[in-house]
C-alpha cells in the first residue's frame, strides 16, 4: 500500500535546499524523532544534490508505503544521465574521487533504514526509506504532510531556519547523552576485565605471569582512562591531555610495587581528539613501564620519569625520559627489538602520522611529534 504526498523537480540548488526541508517537514509530521528527521533529510539531500550535479538533474518524490506491518517514509531520486560506474566500490566506501562522485552514496546509505539502488545507461534510481513507529495508514499521513507542506508554504524562512536550528541542538544534545553513556558503560566494561585480570595475577604462582598480567591490566587501563574523563566531560568528543597523563601516570607510579618511581608531568592542556588520547596514553604506558623493566639497574627500587608534552604550530611534541643508565646506539637497539611493548609505540606513532627520536646518552629519551 503507497501513497505519494509529494514530488520535487531537480533542476538549480534551490531545489535541492527545498528537498531537504520537505523531507525533515514530512518525517516530521510522520511522527519520527528529530535524530531521525535529521538523517533522512540529510541523506535525501545529499543523493538529490548528486543527481542535480552529476546527471544534471532529476526528480525526488516522496510517500508513505507500508509492507509487512512496517510503514516506512520512502523518497525517490531519479535522474537521467548516464548512470554511476563502479558502484559497488562506491558502496562501500572504497572508491576514490577527484570530482566527488559517489562520495555521497556510502554516508547516504548509513543514514536510511532502507537503501536501493538501480543505476544503467538510462539513468539512476535510488530508494532511500525511514522506517516510522506509527499505526496511521498510508493514506492518512499523506494527507497530514500535504497539509502540512501548504500550510509551511505560507511560513517566514526565518521560522522555518529557526525550526531546523532547534532540530539540529536537540539531535546534538542526545547525541552527547548517548556518547557519554557509551564511555561510562565502556569505562564499567573495562574495569571488569582489570579486576580480573589482577584477581588472575594474584593467583598466579610464578612471578613471570603476575608480572604478564600486570602489564596487561596497566595497558587495560591507558584505554579505560580516557573513557572516563569522556564520560565526565563537557565535550564528549575531546579529552584534556594534561589530565589525562597526570591521571594515567598517577596510577602507574601507585602500581609499580617495590619501585618507587617518581613521575614528572610537565604537560600543557591541550584539547585532543579521543583516538589520540588514547593511542598516547598507550605510547606513555608502554615506556614508563619499560623503565622498570630495563632503565633500572638490578636491586634498584628508586627511578625518576620526566613527561613534557606542548603545542605549537599545529604539532605536539611529547618527550619521555628517564635517569637509568641509557642504551649505547639506542635507536638500532629499539629498531631491532622484538618487545611487545616497543612494537606497541611503534603501531600507535604510525597511527598518528608520527615521529619518532631516540637519544641513549644520559639515560633514555624517547621524543615523538604528531600533528594535530
Amino acid at each position: 500500500m503507497k501513497a505519494v504526498v509529494t514530488s520535487i523537480n531537480l533542476e538549480q540548488d534551490a531545489d535541492v535546499s527545498h528537498t531537504r526541508r520537505t523531507a525533515r517537514l514530512i518525517a516530521k509530521v510522520a511522527g519520527a524523532p528529530a535524530r531521525d528527521q535529521i538523517r533522512f533529510a540529510t541523506a535525501v539531500s545529499e543523493i538529490s544534490r548528486n543527481a542535480l550535479q552529476y546527471a544534471k538533474g532529476g526528480v525526488t518524490e516522496f510517500a508513505f508505503d507500508r509492507s509487512s506491518k512496517i510503514t516506512r517514509l520512502m523518497a525517490r531520486v531519479q535522474d537521467k544521465g548516464g548512470g554511476i560506474a563502479a558502484v559497488e566500490t562506491m558502496l562501500r566506501g572504497r572508491h576514490q574521487s577527484h570530482t566527488g562522485l559517489g562520495l555521497g552514496l556510502s554516508g547516504s546509505q548509513k543514514l536510511v533504514d532502507d537503501f536501493d539502488l538501480k543505476t544503467g545507461s538510462g539513468g539512476t534510481v535510488i530508494t532511500l526509506g525511514l522506517q516510522l513507529s506509527t499505526t496511521k495508514r498510508p493514506e492518512e499521513l499523506a494527507v497530514a504532510t500535504a497539509s502540512a507542506l501548504v500550510e509551511a508554504s505560507h511560513g517566514s524562512p526565518m521560522e522555518e531556519l529557526a525550526e531546523q536550528n532547534r532540530a539540529l541542538r536537540d539531535s546534538l544534545a542526545e547525541q552527547q547523552f548517548l556518547l557519554r553513556e557509551l564511555h561510562h558503560r565502556t569505562k564499567n566494561n573495562l574495569a571488569i576485565i582489570q579486576s580480573l585480570a589482577i584477581m588472575q595475577a594474584r593467583q598466579a604462582t610464578t612471578e613471570e605471569t603476575q608480572d604478564a598480567l600486570s602489564v596487561l591490566t596497566n595497558r587495560i587501563q591507558a584505554f579505560a582512562n580516557a573513557h572516563n574523563f569522556l564520560h565526565r566531560a563537557e565535550d564528549v568528543t575531546q579529552v584534556d591531555l594534561q589530565q589525562h597523563l597526570e591521571s594515567l601516570t598517577d596510577r602507574l607510579a601507585s602500581a609499580m610495587g617495590d619501585h618507587q618511581l617518581t613521575i614528572t608531568c610537565k604537560v600543557d592542556a591541550v584539547p585532543v581528539a579521543f583516538d589520540t588520547a588514547t593511542e598516547l596514553a598507550l605510547i606513555v604506558n608502554e615506556l614508563v613501564t619499560n623503565v622498570t623493566k630495563h632503565a633500572m639497574q638490578a636491586g634498584q627500587t628508586k627511578g625518576r620519569v620526566t613527561i613534557e608534552a606542548h603545542q605549537s604550530d599545529g604539532t605536539l611534541h611529547l618527550r619521555i625520559a628517564d635517569d637509568g643508565e641509557g642504551l649505547a646506539d639506542a635507536e638500532t637497539v629499539l629498531r631491532n627489538s622484538k618487545s611487545l611493548g616497543w612494537r606497541i609505540v611503534e603501531g600507535c606513532v604510525r597511527k598518528l602520522n608520527g615521529t619518532i627520536d631516540v637519544d641513549g646518552s644520559d639515560g633514555l629519551a624517547i621524543s615523538l611529534t604528531f600533528p594535530i
